[in-house]
């Protein structure tokens, strides 16, 4: 795929993640219009080159009708542009642009316009000489009995009759250069039209290798910065899943010590309150054992006093009486007791 200016122009580089590095936009976007301008002005160079070359196979630069009246200097002309013929290999050499060409290509049209003139006015000149010659032709040869003049004459019919042989052989000199310096000229500008082409193409392909090399060093640049935030986003994830982890330990472990204090506040409590226990129920016991005790007590005296009562009923009302304010000091003095115990 050829690259053109509005490719390059157009081209848009995806901007690096926050956190990632990537190279300067301004330099790049200096570095791109630099390979757009170049495109350019390289582009237009080789379309200059190849439409001058179109209108010169097309014959729209071919010379016609621009020749002037400098026949004085066609002799020199001729004489110039074949030394410029025979340098034109040391010149072609240093030949590197389109402007070389169009200067070559131009020097060619005139030289060969001013050949075409040159010959042109041989070709007159040499009819112009015909012309008195063959009138005077019929004069010389009647005088060809009369030795003095014959000489003369003949002299001069000779020259005419080789001037018309002459200005033809010039003018078809002149054509045969004419062609021999077009020839040169289309090679000239054929083949700086190559290097030109060359030299384009050259530019064309270092740009668009330059180009695809800062894509692919953008690439490689981003993937790596891509790279490096998913390892980095990896090892914080991995850190933080450790850090849970180690929290979690640290709260369970906690968690675990506090069941364990609870548990012995527990089983403490449990303890005393067992302990407690223990002691209010032998409390208990040993009130019952007492109460079982009084009881036993008490029911024998009851049981004593009755006794007393039924082999004592006998005696006197005084005795009784007695006996009753003895018992009741007895009984009072028995509850008394027991209300203290």
């Amino acid at each position: 795929m050829r690259l053109t200016p509005a490719d390059v122009h157009n081209v848009a580089f995806k901007k690096p993640s926050i956190g990632k590095r990537g190279y300067d936009e301004d330099e790049v976007d200096a570095f791109l219009d630099l390979v757009e301008a170049e495109l350019s002005r390289l582009i237009e160079e080789n379309n200059e080159l190849t439409n001058r070359l179109k209108a010169y196979e097309s014959g729209e630069l071919t010379p016609a009708g621009k020749a002037g009246g400098n026949e004085s200097a066609a002799g020199g002309s001729g004489v110039s542009f074949g030394k410029d013929g025979d340098s034109a290999d040391a010149a072609d050499g240093k030949a590197a642009d389109s402007a070389d060409a169009a200067k070559a290509h131009e020097a060619a049209e005139q030289t060969i316009r001013r050949d075409e003139a040159a010959a042109v006015a041989a070709a007159d000149s040499g009819q112009s000489a015909a012309q008195p010659v063959a009138q005077q032709a019929p004069a010389n040869q009647q005088a060809q009995a009369q030795p003095q003049q014959s000489q003369p004459a003949a002299g001069q019919a000779a020259a005419g009759q080789a001037g018309q042989p002459a200005a033809g052989a010039s003018l078809a000199e002149h054509h045969v250069h004419a062609a021999r310096l077009l020839g040169l000229a289309e090679e000239t500008a054929q083949r700086l039209t190559s290097e030109a082409q060359a030299s384009a193409d050259q530019t064309r392909n270092s740009a668009q290798a330059e180009s695809e090399k800062l894509l692919t060093d953008s690439r490689n640049q981003s993937e790596k910065m891509l790279s490096d935030a998913k390892n980095q986003a990896e090892q914080t994830v991995t850190a933080a899943r450790q850090q849970a982890e180690a929290i979690t330990r640290d709260s369970q472990l906690k968690a675990e010590a506090m069941d364990r204090e609870a548990q012995r506040k527990y089983d403490e409590v449990m303890t005393r309150l067992t302990e407690q226990r223990t002691s209010l129920e032998k409390k208990i016991d040993d009130l019952r054992t007492y109460e079982r005790e009084y009881r036993s007590r008490l029911k024998g005296w009851i049981t004593e006093q009755l006794q007393q009562l039924d082999d004592g009923g006998s005696n006197a009302a005084a005795g009784a009486n007695a006996a009753a304010g003895s018992n009741t000091n007895s009984t009072a003095g028995a509850a008394q007791g027991n209300q203290q115990r």
